[in-house]
């Protein structure tokens, strides 16, 4: 290869900040909520509204679960 970039044997450094990984958590809930109410809904046009709805719940859900183990783990540490 010509730029020295060999997947899975050299991955690419997007761990040497740590609050970068928890942003590639959105895209993942968006996908899997579009992809959710995709399948589910009866039409069409409700899908975007549904699928944000959706998006937001999970998201809100992932930030209430992360404040409740930090809590937890600083209870018991």
């Amino acid at each position: 290869m010509a730029s020295g970039y060999i997947p899975f044997i050299y991955p690419l450094p997007i761990w040497t900040n740590p609050w970068i990984w928890p942003l590639l958590l959105l895209p993942l809930c968006l996908a899997v909520a579009v992809v959710y109410k995709s399948v589910r809904c009866s039409t069409v046009s409700r899908v975007p509204r549904e699928a944000m709805g959706l998006f937001i719940t999970i998201v809100l859900g992932m930030i209430l679960t992360a404040a409740a183990l930090a809590g937890l783990a600083a209870i018991l540490d």
